[in-house]
C-alpha cells in the first residue's frame, strides 16, 4: 500500500552505461528520503552496467517498455505504467527518447509534474535542425527543466529556445565519503607499483575520442621530459583503449603511464595522485562529474576550458585552465602546478570547501526533493 503522504515519482531512464550522468542518478536514488518519496524505476530498453546496480536499491522497476527505437505502442504501456503507480511527478533522464516517450505518456497518464534532468552539452545529432526542433516542441510538456550549471541553464535557454524562467540548475553532486582513503601518498602509490616520492598525474574518463586523451597523453611526454619522474593514471575504459596504449609507447611512455581500466573504488587510487586533468574537446562535456570526484579527495584540477567547468575549476583557487586541444598549454600547467607545492596545498583545502559547500550529493538530493515534492 502506497503511504499517501509521499509523493510518488516514476524516474523515466532509457539506458544506463558508465558515464557521470548515470552515475550522477545512481548517487540521488541512495540518497533521496524514503519517508517522503516512493520512486519506480522505469527503463525504456535493458538497465545496462550501472543501471543493474540501481536493481539493488530496493525500489520497484519495470523495463523493457519500448521494443525498438520508434515503437509507439510503447508510449501507452509508459502510460499504463505511470497509471498503475498513480503518478504525482515523472523525472525523466537526459536522453532523447526518454524526453519523446516520457511527456506523451505523461500527458496520456494525466501525471501532474513532469521534469527533464539534462546533462548534455554541444551534442550533434544526425538530423539535428529537425531533431532540435523536435525536443523544442516537446519541451512545451515539461514543467521544469533541471540544468547542471548557471551557463548550461543559459545555453539550453538560448539552444532549446526553452523561457529561462523554466530552467532550474541544479549542479552535480558527489558522495564525498565514496573518496577519502586511510592511505599515505606514499603507500598508494607504492599499491600501484609507482615510486613512493614520484608526482602522479590522472586522468578519469571513459575512453572515447571526445575525451581527448591523445591530448594528455602528448602532454604526459612534455611533462616527463621536464619531471622525468612523473607517473601517469588513466583510469577508465572504452574503444579508444588499443590506440591509446599504442600511442604511450610510441611516445616512450609505457613505464610511466599506468592504464588502470574502469575504476568503481577510487579512493585509494585518489590518494596516489598530485593532479587530476581533463583534456576534453567541447562535444557533449557539462560539468565534468569526474572532476568533482577528484575535488572531493583534494585533487586540484588541470583541465580544458570547456563545457562549463570553469565555474568550478577557478583558476589560481581549486585549478587551472587550458584551451581544448592544447598539449603545450596542458603540459606547462602540469608542470607549473607540481613545481609550486604550497599552491596546490592551498588549491587541495580549496577543492574540498567548493565540494562541501556547493557540489556534494547531499546539496544536490535536498535540491531534487524541494523541486519533485
Amino acid at each position: 500500500m502506497i503511504a499517501a503522504s509521499r509523493t510518488r515519482v516514476a524516474v523515466v531512464i532509457s539506458h544506463l552505461t558508465i558515464g557521470g550522468a548515470e552515475q550522477l542518478l545512481l548517487e540521488l536514488l541512495r540518497h533521496i528520503d524514503r519517508e517522503k518519496f516512493d520512486l519506480h524505476l522505469v527503463f525504456l530498453r535493458e538497465p545496462g552496467i550501472l543501471g543493474k546496480e540501481m536493481l539493488h536499491l530496493g525500489f520497484p522497476v519495470t523495463t523493457g517498455v519500448i521494443r525498438y527505437k520508434f515503437d509507439l505502442a510503447g508510449v501507452f504501456r509508459l502510460a499504463q505504467v505511470l497509471t498503475d503507480f498513480q503518478t504525482d511527478t515523472v523525472l525523466l533522464i537526459n536522453h532523447l527518447n526518454t524526453l519523446f516517450f516520457g511527456v506523451l505518456a505523461a500527458k496520456l497518464a494525466g501525471v501532474r509534474r513532469c521534469v527533464n534532468w539534462e546533462n548534455e552539452t554541444y551534442k550533434r545529432y544526425s538530423l539535428h535542425p529537425l531533431t532540435m526542433f523536435g525536443r523544442r516542441i516537446l519541451h512545451l510538456g515539461i514543467d521544469t527543466v533541471v540544468a547542471a550549471a548557471e551557463g548550461h541553464g543559459d545555453y539550453i535557454a538560448v539552444e532549446e529556445k526553452i523561457p529561462r524562467a523554466k530552467i532550474q540548475v541544479i549542479y552535480n553532486g558527489v558522495d564525498p565519503e565514496r573518496f577519502q582513503s586511510r592511505l599515505t601518498s606514499q603507500e598508494a602509490r607504492v599499491h600501484l607499483g609507482i615510486p613512493p616520492e614520484s608526482p602522479v598525474v590522472s586522468i578519469v574518463a571513459a575512453l572515447r575520442p571526445d575525451k581527448a586523451h591523445h591530448v594528455f597523453l602528448q602532454a604526459a611526454r612534455k611533462v616527463a621530459d621536464t619531471i622525468s619522474e612523473t607517473h601517469f593514471l588513466v583510469i577508465g575504459d572504452g574503444p579508444r583503449m588499443p590506440f591509446l596504449k599504442a600511442l604511450a609507447q610510441e611516445l616512450h611512455l609505457e613505464h610511466q603511464v599506468h592504464f588502470l581500466g574502469f575504476q568503481r573504488r577510487l579512493g585509494d587510487i585518489f590518494a596516489a595522485v598530485d593532479i587530476n586533468c581533463l583534456s576534453s574537446y567541447p562535444q557533449q562535456e557539462t560539468l565534468s562529474v569526474a572532476a568533482i570526484e577528484a575535488m572531493s579527495a583534494g585533487i586540484p584540477i588541470v583541465c580544458t576550458d570547456v563545457g562549463f567547468m570553469k565555474e568550478i575549476v577557478i583558476p589560481g583557487e581549486t585549478g587551472l585552465l587550458t584551451p581544448a586541444g592544447d598539449s603545450e598549454a596542458l603540459s606547462q600547467s602540469i608542470i607549473f602546478l607540481l613545481q609550486h607545492h604550497p599552491l596546490r596545498q592551498h588549491m587541495r583545502r580549496a577543492a574540498r570547501h567548493l565540494v562541501s559547500e556547493k557540489l556534494s550529493v547531499q546539496h544536490m538530493t535536498r535540491q531534487f526533493e524541494a523541486l519533485i515534492r
